[in-house]
């Protein structure tokens, strides 16, 4: 029985990690629209979002430019350029949109050349992001094709320690006025942007409704094979994804109370945000998918004159702070409960070692120290097990052909000798979730994006590019099969050792900093095991 048990949770790791492996998420299918997939779309929608409308619902919405003869579309803006310690913006006059966004603290690639990392991918030719619309009376102002004007200062902000503000202001054709206002703050990763108008009188007039759009291109993009990339929001108290049927619908709404909307990867998010909570209860989502790799995602709110948008790494302090669950987007799975606390511990030793190699090591001991008297009895257990083995072998020998009275003769053995045949099991059912729980972290955390150890390794979130910690770790999980005793027959023993191949295998391609925890745990593991059998032998 507790062969059995072993194997089966020996075996659940396989297929769960394996899982992953073997199965990433699928990326959808390129397909056409159909009529079954239209939604039809609310009298309320601006322009960009007007693709699906009924002929009714389009006449009740004409937009500004449709009722008035629209300024001359310039060919060409300028880019503005935004500096602050954490990124440098390039913002372009013509539909005040964000060309590029870099982000001074990350990198492309792992190398001293590498380019600062863009978060601004679009297709080829654009549109861009933060472009969007404002709601003017009933109908709706798009800025895209607008050549708005800045105050000659302005061409250049240099933030060092106090936000600002860049005024773009753009005529319309009737001797009005739209003004967009981008708002920067130095200490975070979040823009705000505004909107109002200026009629022909001079007279400033509120807006009664914003629509900002944060475009994507994912085309020659590296995707993660184990955690989710693609649109996500925060709607009515929970994450939203759009399900696999959904992502090949041309045009989706989202309705509800929307904290967030945007755009995920598996280290950084670019979120669009409602000002507060009472406008979140407006917010509606508007996805428009070209392709599976094209789409825009729109937040649009009604009464409303400005939405915030963060773009930036899914740090978990970074994300918290701003008060809207925008921490939900990291992938924390089922025992994110379990896994909040471990990053932050990972974080606290970080502050000493400045290595998160040896914090990944100095976490993997106190966990091991945590399960040490749980761990002690499985392996006492498993110790006392193998004394009693050549007399479980004459009692299967016996009555072979009484499966009944050999379970009477086995369980009378336990009780004479004291042994709990489950006792080297249930230790490690309670360690399981702290293990995928920390499995998961390690495997998301952006603190180990380009992170080194030492000597090869120099990302902890990438492959060993020799393979050596996954060939160690292969080592240590056979030599502890060797170590653990076992009640089953040859075929159940060589299919237990048949086990570090097969994980040695899943673990070529994982990122180093999970490699290492594994290998950590496994010698400690081997240390207690054989301290436990010698203490065993000598009593």
């Amino acid at each position: 029985m507790e062969k059995r048990t072993i194997l089966a949770i020996v075996l659940s790791l396989a297929v769960l990690l394996g899982f992953q492996y073997f199965f990433p998420p699928a990326h959808p299918p390129q397909k056409s629209r159909t009529a079954s997939q239209t939604k039809m779309q609310k009298a309320d929608s601006p322009p960009a979002v007007e693709k699906t409308a009924t002929a009714r619902d389009a006449a009740a919405e004409k937009t500004v430019a449709e009722t008035r003869t629209p300024p001359p579309v310039a060919k060409k803006g300028e880019l503005i350029v935004v500096d602050s310690p954490l990124y440098r913006a390039e913002i372009d006059t013509l539909g005040g949109c964000l060309k590029a966004f870099h982000l001074k603290k990350y990198k492309t690639e792992n190398t001293p050349d590498s380019p600062l990392l863009n978060l601004v991918t679009v297709p080829e030719g654009g549109p861009y992001p933060l472009t969007g619309a404002a709601k003017i009376d009933t109908v709706w102002q798009p800025d895209a094709g607008l050549l708005f004007t800045v105050d000659a200062n302005s061409r250049k902000l240099d933030l060092d320690n106090s936000p600002a503000v860049l005024k773009l202001t753009a005529p319309l054709s009737q001797g009005d006025y739209l003004v967009k206002e981008l708002h920067f703050d130095p200490q975070t990763y979040v823009v705000e942007i505004a909107y109002s108008y200026v009629d022909p009188a001079g007279k400033l007039i509120p807006v009664s409704g914003i629509r900002v759009d944060w475009v994507h291109s994912s085309h020659n993009q590296k995707k993660s094979r184990y955690v989710y990339n693609g649109v996500i929001g925060y709607v009515n108290d929970k994450v939203f994804k759009p399900g696999k049927k959904d992502r090949e619908i041309k045009h989706q709404e989202v309705a509800g109370n929307i904290s967030w909307f945007g755009y995920t990867s598996k280290y950084f998010i670019s979120a669009l945000i409602p000002p507060d909570a009472a406008t979140a209860t407006r917010a509606r989502g508007v996805i428009d998918r070209a392709d599976a790799d094209d789409y825009t995602v729109s937040l649009q709110i009604s009464q409303a004159n400005r939405i915030k948008a963060y773009i930036g790494p899914k740090k978990g302090d970074l994300l918290q702070a701003l008060g809207v669950h925008l921490e939900a987007s990291i992938e924390y799975g089922w025992f994110g409960v379990i896994a909040r606390p471990l990053v932050w511990l990972l974080h606290f030793f970080y502050q000493y070692v400045h290595n998160y190699g040896v914090a990944i090591i100095i976490l993997t001991i106190l966990i091991k120290l945590a399960f040490y008297p749980l761990s002690q009895k499985s392996y006492k257990s498993m110790s006392q097990m193998k004394k009693i083995q050549p007399k479980l072998a004459k009692l299967k020998e016996k009555y072979k052909d009484d499966k009944a009275r050999l379970n009477k003769e086995m369980m009378d053995l336990y009780r004479t000798h004291k042994v709990n045949p489950f006792g080297g099991c249930l230790p490690m059912v309670v360690q399981i979730p702290v293990f995928f729980a920390l499995y998961r972290a390690l495997m998301v955390a952006i603190e180990l994006r380009h992170a080194p150890f030492v000597f090869w390794i120099t990302d902890l979130s990438a492959k060993d590019p020799y393979y050596v910690t996954p060939l160690v770790m292969g080592a240590t999980m056979f030599l502890q099969q060797k170590m653990t005793p076992t009640t089953g027959d040859a075929m159940q023993a060589k299919m237990m050792l048949f086990m570090p191949i097969v994980f040695t295998f899943m673990f070529l391609n994982f990122p180093s900093g999970l490699v290492l925890y594994w290998l950590v745990n496994n010698i400690l593991s081997i240390g207690q095991q054989y301290l436990v059998m010698r203490q065993v032998e000598t009593a």
